[in-house]
């Protein structure tokens, strides 16, 4: 498997300042005030992180990066506290993608595999210290190929639909657009023969009448279809009208034909009377190429004897439109009664109600057209796919501007100006029973086993004490094995300790993070001592302590979760801006913060008895904050510059392992076996050469 990252500018971001905050530090120690760190020296290194997560974030909206298609709805992650709503739009995203005909367990299995909420940098964190210390495990998502694997028992071809999905997101990302499963709409399914309108009218003295007949298809066959005349309702003769039967014949790349009726003028004052125009048997020379007839197969021929232009309207003030799990073109009837005498044209326009175009239709406008003697045409308006659940929507379709001497009909909705439609979107009629059906599904979903908190003072106690937190035995979650009980033994008094700091439910956590901060600082003092006394021991420079053991020790839970984040996440990201995005926090953050207090401290009480007894005589501490009444926050770099340039150059030569990586391996994690243990042993080989660098530098200045 590969891992490649999607969000590739804000790795760039977040790997210039994993560098450039270490630089940052020669600038200050060994550049502009030397050893020490004055006021705005701090606050610049702090200022730094915000700017950091500022220019991440731009690069994350794509600011930073040309124009692109933007995602128009952020799409919706699978989480416990999921509405209705919610879960009936995660329904039609994946049916509208992979076919209606999909099961609710088909798309549970789909959404967990491509929506499932991804854990963050502080989720893995704890849960890969957990997993070292024996306590409670945090529930890691499902790897993608096990719930490819259950979408593969269950309909093999929907899984290979998803994987291929799954592979198009990462060959494309680095645009934001999540790219859809292309359908085509055109395809051909053989020929078609069908009347170009449903109605004509025609007046009695104009001699005759032609209907047009239209054919889909291939185009190099010849078609032929057979076509009868018959009289309108409740009428047994055909006195307006001339009794015709035949048959047509399209020759290849003829694509509309007409039949001609001839129209009989009986002089008599009479009601308009019509009659009825079949297409029959179809049939095509190619053997092997279905044929039918379309849904336009018989069209109405009203015979008028008047020369009145017409009356314009709608059939029916409402209609009702049910929503479909994908996009409809929805079409809406305009009829012309009461004449058809030459062209009249009007105008269309659609007004939002509760309804808003853009979320629930698209906005129409425009120019409808009656050409002589026609008696309907159709608006088509597109009704979008929005999850509907139990709530009908409407907006107005609003016809004005009738020229030609038409008028429209004053008895209905809109009077004798203007026409109006009044369209309701209702819900698909199986939405409550899909969304229910989903429910059921995810409800099976052990969200507390996702939790890193706990909800109780009781439960919190019963997860340190326990080994692995007590997991009851019916968890899917293996035994406790003996690293397990051996690491929790050790680190009981720990847990203990850790367990007095209120949970999260009280005050809206607030006290929970405070304690948490105060356990935090205490713990940091404890571990700086004991480094320091382990040092004096074995008599090792605190600077040796701190590249080694305290580094490694701080070091392996972001190890871990960088590790977990490889293994479930389908990209790169979480993995990579973990490692990334951790060294700049911890100079900009970690250090900026206490610089900055510091140094504003001691420029502002200037220097006391200890901090004179201290640096008076010291020659590497620059001469006005020894001598004056001046003070500022001491810092020695000691080997902090030839540390930091050996640093540096080694993270470059990793950060360009990892592009030589995007483009010769696909991805930069993952890939063939000699691929994956080649880069893992370069990047181990760099860490090496960093300690020895280091402690060999530290031991010669010593001497």
């Amino acid at each position: 498997q590969i891992r490649r990252i999607k969000e590739i500018r804000v790795y760039m971001v977040t790997a210039f300042f994993s560098v450039f905050a270490y630089i940052w530090l020669l600038i200050i120690l060994l550049g502009s005030s030397k050893n020490a760190v004055t006021p705005w020296e701090g606050v610049v290194t702090f200022l730094f992180f915000p700017l950091n997560v500022l220019l991440a974030y731009l690069a994350d909206v794509g600011v930073c990066a040309p124009k692109i298609e933007k995602v128009k709805d952020k799409p919706i992650m699978l989480t416990p506290n999921m509405t209705p709503e919610e879960i009936l739009q995660l329904d039609n995203n994946v049916r509208q993608q992979y076919g209606a005909h999909l099961t609710a367990e088909q798309v549970s299995s789909i959404v967990r595999a491509e929506r499932g909420m991804p854990q963050t940098r502080a989720q893995r964190r704890i849960a890969a210290t957990r997993q070292m210390v024996g306590g409670r495990r945090v529930k890691q998502p499902g790897v993608m190929e096990d719930v490819l694997k259950q979408i593969d028992e269950s309909d093999e071809k929907t899984g290979h639909l998803v994987r291929e999905n799954m592979q198009v997101m990462r060959q494309t990302s680095r645009t934001k657009v999540m790219p859809s499963s292309s359908t085509t709409t055109d395809a051909f399914q053989g020929a078609c023969i069908e009347f170009s309108s449903s109605a004509y009218a025609v007046l009695e003295n104009a001699g005759s009448v032609r209907l047009f007949v239209r054919r889909t298809g291939n185009p190099e066959a010849t078609v032929t279809v057979s076509y009868v005349t018959t009289a309108g309702e409740g009428k047994s003769d055909n006195s307006c009208f001339k009794k015709t039967s035949g048959k047509l014949v399209f020759k290849p790349r003829e694509y509309e034909n007409e039949i001609e009726i001839e129209i009989q003028d009986d002089k008599k004052q009479e009601d308009a009377e019509s009659f009825t125009v079949h297409l029959r048997d179809p049939v095509i020379d190619f053997a092997d190429e279905p044929i039918s007839l379309g849904p336009i197969s018989s069209a109405i021929v009203c015979v008028i004897d008047d020369d009145a232009p017409g009356v314009v309207g709608f059939p029916q003030e409402t209609v009702t439109v049910p929503e479909d799990v994908v996009d409809r073109l929805a079409s809406f009837d305009v009829v012309r009664k009461q004449g058809c005498c030459g062209r009249i044209t009007c105008t269309y326009k659609t007004e939002d109600n509760v309804a808003i175009a853009g979320r629930d239709y698209d906005e129409a406008i425009g120019t409808l057209e009656f050409e002589d003697g026609v008696l309907s045409a159709k608006i088509h308006i597109n009704i979008k796919a929005n999850a509907r659940y139990e709530s009908t929507e409407d907006f107005r379709l609003v016809l004005e501007n009738v020229t030609g001497g038409a008028m429209f009909d004053p008895t209905m909705d809109g009077g004798s100006n203007s026409k109006v439609l009044t369209v309701y979107i209702e819900d698909r009629p199986d939405a409550k029973d899909r969304t229910k059906g989903l429910i059921d599904k995810f409800s099976a979903v052990n969200w507390d086993q996702t939790s890193v908190g706990s909800a109780n003072w009781k439960e919190q106690w019963k997860h340190a004490l326990f080994v692995n937190g007590g997991q009851d035995a019916s968890d899917e979650d293996k035994p406790a094995s003996v690293i397990d009980w051996v690491m929790h033994i050790i680190t009981l008094p720990w847990k203990l300790l850790f367990a007095l700091v209120p949970p999260p439910d009280y005050c809206g956590g607030w006290v929970c993070f405070f304690c948490a901060l105060g356990m935090i600082g205490f713990v940091t003092a404890i571990i700086s001592d004991i480094a320091s006394l382990f040092g004096c021991i074995v008599d090792l420079p605190d600077q040796v302590t701190a590249i080694t053991l305290v580094a490694l020790g701080t070091s392996l839970p972001d190890t871990f979760a960088s590790k977990t984040a490889a293994t479930h996440d389908p990209f790169a990201d979480a993995s990579l801006g973990n490692i990334t995005g951790s060294n700049s926090v911890n100079v900009f953050l970690g250090l900026g913060l206490p610089w900055m207090i510091g140094s504003i401290y001691w420029a502002v009480n200037g220097p006391n008895d200890e901090y004179t007894q201290r640096y008076k005589t010291d020659s590497e501490i620059p001469g006005n904050f020894r001598t004056s009444d001046s003070a500022a926050f001491i810092v020695k770099a000691g080997s902090l510059g030839f540390s930091v340039s050996v640093f540096a150059g080694c993270a470059i030569a990793c950060i360009i392992l990892l592009a030589v990586r995007r483009f010769a391996c696909g991805g930069e994690l993952g890939g063939g076996t000699i691929s994956r243990y080649v880069s893992a042993a370069a990047c181990v080989c760099l860490w090496l050469l960093y300690i020895c660098l280091s402690i060999w530098k530290t031991f010669s200045e010593k001497e």
